[in-house]
């Protein structure tokens, strides 16, 4: 159905006529098309701006309203012409249309000219500021969204990090833990033979009852084997075998070795010998 939404002024419209004075910047001019459709009048008028225009097309904005039919199947247009600068001024406060009175044939035909943009040629600067103030809020919008969004996923991460870090600390006081362990275990491994020794050595001290000289000291397959410098007495013997020293088996003919007269056989014994302690025993002893 064609448009004829603007056939007859609306109750706003008759309001406007009303008080709108009759303003000789408002020019109205008839035309006769075979067509009741608003939007094809608009783009015959556009076709014909400089030869209905009273001023320069680059100066005027168009208004076009339906009259009504005439004869031979034509129907009538009011078209209006403003100046584009009154239209201006009419709309600085932002407006986006202003209704103004024109007159046709004596009869008041109220127009409505939608806010002025730039002339013909020349850019649009109002119409571009209005874009870019639309399409700023809509990328704050989005900005917005986008915040949010991002925002929880930087506490997700935050957290998945604060746990790994956790995690982290953990496991490095239980490395720090297993390598004072480790390190304790072999300080206790490098000192263990020491400590036996000198255990081993005590006791001779304690058995003979005053200062010990040996020929030799060896640690070896678990015993500890010291070979005494002079035989020992009778009672040193007894307490040496109270505190768990044994004499060595004596060397045999076939793999002889010279040694000094074993300790524990008493004096003039051939068979010499050295006095032999197990590590167990000791370690036993000196806990």
């Amino acid at each position: 159905m064609p448009d004829t939404a603007d056939f007859a002024p609306s109750a706003d419209e008759v309001q406007a006529i009303a008080a709108e004075p009759n303003r000789d910047e408002i020019f109205v001019r008839a035309l006769d098309l075979p067509t009741l459709s608003l939007k094809q009048a608009r783009a015959a008028v556009a076709q014909q701006l400089d030869i209905l225009s009273p001023l320069p097309p680059a100066q005027v904005v168009s208004s076009v309203v339906l009259v009504g039919p005439v004869e031979d199947g034509l129907n009538r247009f009011a078209v209006g012409f403003a100046p584009r600068e009154l239209l201006a001024r009419m709309t600085e406060g932002g407006e986006r249309s202003v209704a103004l009175t024109g007159w046709l044939e004596g009869e008041a035909i109220a127009f409505r000219f939608d806010r002025p943009g730039a002339p013909p040629g020349k850019p649009d600067w109002a119409a571009r500021l209005e874009a870019a103030t639309i399409a700023g809020l809509c990328l704050a919008i989005l900005l917005a969204g986008a915040s949010v969004r991002m925002g929880r996923e930087i506490d997700r991460v935050q957290a998945r990090d604060d746990a790994a870090n956790a995690q982290v600390q953990r496991l490095s006081g239980e490395t720090a833990s297993l390598t004072r362990i480790a390190a304790a275990w072999r300080a206790a491994q490098a000192a263990r033979p020491a400590g036996v020794i000198d255990c081993a050595l005590g006791d001779l001290a304690k058995a003979t009852g005053g200062p010990v000289s040996l020929t030799r000291l060896s640690l070896a397959e678990g015993q500890v084997s010291a070979h005494l410098g002079a035989p020992a007495s009778d009672a040193t013997l007894t307490a040496l075998r109270a505190m768990g020293f044994r004499a060595a088996t004596p060397p045999t003919a076939a793999s002889p070795a010279p040694v000094a007269p074993s300790p524990l056989a008493g004096p003039g014994d051939p068979a010499a010998a050295p006095v032999v302690r197990d590590l167990q025993t000791t370690a036993a002893d000196c806990r």
